[in-house]
Parts: C-alpha cells; sequence; structure tokens
C-alpha cells in the first residue's frame, strides 16, 4: 500500500481511485486569530476564520505541522509521497524532512519521498493527483520521485486578490492605501517566484478587468501542461468566469474549479484566487 499525504495548503479533502493500491491523508495547519485557534481539518468553518481575521486589528499567526505529525503518518508499512507548501513560506517542508530522518534511522530501508511545491494550492493538488496517476501507471518509488520534482519546477502559480487586510497588518501596505484600493475595487496580481516565494505582478480594477489580466499572464508565462486548476475563496463567480475565458483562449485545456481549505483562504482572503498551470 502506498500512502499519499499532503498537508493541508492542497485544499483537498479526499483522493479517490485508490482502493487496495494507496491511501490519501492530509495533515492541518493552524491559525491562530487573537485567543481562538483555528484547526484546518473538516470541521473548520471558513466564513468563521475569516470573519475573525478581519476584525482584529494584529497580524495572525499560523502555525505548521510538527515533525511528530509527519512522523505518524510515515510509519504505516509501505512508501510514502508526501507534498507540502513551499518552503520559502513555511516550516511544513522542514517539518516533514525531519519526520523522514526520524523513521529512517529506525528503518533505514523506508520509501519516503517530500516534495516542495514551491507554490501552495492548486500546485499542490496537482503534484497530489499526478502521484496518484503514476502510482496507478505501476511506476516504481525512484521514477515517481523524480517526475514530481520535475513536475513541481514546471507548474506555475499565479493569484489575484481583492482584500488586503493581511498585507496591511503585516506592513506590506499601508492602511490609507489598502483601504482606498479595497473600496475602488483594485486587485493585486501576484505570482509564484522560481524560488516558492510570492512576487506582486500588477494590479487591476475591477473583476473584469483582473479576469483578463490573469489569463493574459498565463498566455505570457505558458502552459506546463492541459491542466489547469483555480482555487477561490468564496468567489465561484469569478472562478467560473475565469474558467470559461481559459477554455476560450486555450484549446484542449481542462479547467478545475476547488474551494480553498482553511490555510489558502487565510492566504487568499474573501475572494481571492490562486491558480495552478
Amino acid at each position: 500500500m502506498w500512502h499519499i499525504v499532503s498537508d493541508t495548503s492542497c485544499d483537498l479533502f479526499a483522493l479517490d481511485g485508490g482502493e487496495g493500491v494507496f491511501d490519501f491523508a492530509t495533515i492541518p495547519f493552524s491559525i491562530r486569530i487573537g485567543s481562538r485557534e483555528y484547526i484546518d481539518d473538516e470541521n473548520m468553518v471558513v466564513e468563521e476564520m475569516l470573519t475573525a481575521n478581519e476584525n482584529h486589528a494584529e497580524m495572525a499567526q499560523t502555525a505548521c505541522p510538527s515533525p511528530e505529525d509527519w512522523r505518524k503518518k510515515f510509519a504505516p508499512e509501505g512508501p510514502v509521497l508526501a507534498f507540502t507548501i513551499s518552503s520559502a513560506l513555511s516550516g511544513s517542508y522542514n517539518s516533514a524532512c525531519t519526520a523522514r530522518t526520524m523513521i529512517q534511522e529506525e528503518n533505514p530501508g523506508k520509501q519516503i519521498a517530500v516534495i516542495d511545491s514551491k507554490s501552495t494550492g492548486p500546485e499542490v493538488a496537482m503534484l497530489v493527483l499526478k502521484a496518484r496517476e503514476l502510482i496507478l501507471a505501476g511506476k516504481g518509488f525512484g521514477e515517481i520521485e523524480a517526475a514530481l520534482n520535475r513536475e513541481a519546477e514546471k507548474i506555475h502559480t499565479i493569484f489575484a486578490l481583492a482584500s488586503y487586510h493581511n498585507l496591511i497588518k503585516a506592513g506590506r501596505v499601508s492602511r490609507l492605501i489598502g483601504f482606498i484600493a479595497g473600496h475602488l475595487g483594485f486587485w493585486g496580481i501576484g505570482v509564484g517566484s522560481d524560488a516558492g516565494e510570492i512576487a506582486i505582478r500588477g494590479k487591476a480594477r475591477g473583476d473584469r478587468s483582473m479576469i483578463r489580466f490573469l489569463v493574459e499572464e498565463i498566455q505570457k508565462t505558458g502552459l506546463a501542461g492541459r491542466e489547469i486548476r483555480i482555487s477561490h475563496c468564496q468567489n465561484e463567480k469569478n472562478a467560473s468566469a475565469l474558467k470559461e475565458l481559459l477554455l476560450n483562449t486555450f484549446s484542449g485545456i481542462t479547467v478545475t474549479l476547488m474551494k480553498t481549505r482553511g490555510l489558502d483562504s487565510f492566504y487568499a482572503e474573501r475572494r481571492g484566487l490562486i491558480v495552478g498551470f
């Protein structure tokens, strides 16, 4: 039995098609807003967390899974494929690597691959789904690990933010500019850099301009494959409009919409979009 494990940056709750071949599990981040801690599991109420964050003056704190959290998922017999949010954004990757060392000190033959997505959201999901495809195709552990690392290098991420609460609290945007931008309907457009960091690319005023901006940036960058995934935070309307324009712009592609789980809802904020392509 193979084991596919991801932190909750993947925005997935389940992975079908693995009966008797692989299982799938996610390990939650936590988000502390004031005195309240929100655990990014199936019981998390995203709306409640978003509202609390918007009403809290200080920057919230996120905590990644601990090495022990990862170790428990790595322990069962069988090869393990683990996926994390970008190591440039969180310590989740380092925790998973520490857990791998712990397990392999006890069992040197244990096969554990830890894949740094260098991104979050849809890109992590795309890597998890690629792992499923390779396992079901009967590929070996070494071949799968190498293929997943190559995939992580070539997939791209772009995002659009409609809210600036976190950027204001982090000091990256002044309160006045954030207030004006939000009330005038300006979207902040950013990309995931090759190093897995977040880089602001530009701005667009209004939903239609934002959607066109995203498609133009994707055209400039080029598709890594024929699949595009869109994670959205309470914004199915714009996600669907973006999907329609992408399908009209590129031939032979698939576009899948996903809802952000807790961590990516916190990062993207209300109405935010994250696109993996």
